[in-house]
């Protein structure tokens, strides 16, 4: 009888206590995707200004944006080391999902042309000196300081 009210009064806490165990993004992104997403669990509009100004405060220049689309895109941001520069895209959906996709180039000169490469989409690379990995962890400190866990990647 005692093991059976132990056990009643257990399912009882258990009932009470809350089920919901925090949410987890994938830790790390996987070769090939293109798209970062921020999971902020807020409205759509919210969401769009929380991240733009957020993106501003870091010392990163918008180029456009647009609140009724919920779009932005920063000024290129140059990577010297690599030789390179990026730009963020972000879009804000409506239950607040910001997805980020990143577009680089070259610096150097074509040399058929003359002129600078033109821009491409960031696709995930594991190689460890890369540009895609470099863009990587640059991106990476700019969203972990946002201060959103919950992290995503889609292709």
């Amino acid at each position: 009888m005692r093991n059976y009210l132990a056990f009643l009064l257990l399912g009882c806490v258990l009932q009470l206590a809350p089920t919901s165990l925090p949410a987890q993004g994938k830790q790390d992104p996987y070769p090939g995707c293109g798209t970062i997403i921020i999971e902020t669990r807020q409205p759509g509009v919210a969401a769009f200004g929380s991240w733009s100004r957020f993106i501003e405060s870091q010392g990163v220049r918008l180029d456009r944006t647009d609140p009724t689309l919920l779009q932005l895109n920063t000024l290129p941001i140059a990577i010297k080391k690599m030789n390179c520069e990026y730009f963020i895209e972000s879009t804000v959906t409506d239950n607040g999902n910001i997805l980020v996709n990143l577009k680089w180039r070259s610096l150097s000169a074509d040399s058929a042309t003359g002129q600078p490469a033109s821009f491409q989409k960031w696709i995930y690379g594991v190689e460890k000196k890369s540009v895609a990995f470099t863009l990587y962890n640059e991106i990476m400190r700019l969203v972990d300081n946002y201060g959103y866990t919950l992290i995503w990647y889609n292709r």
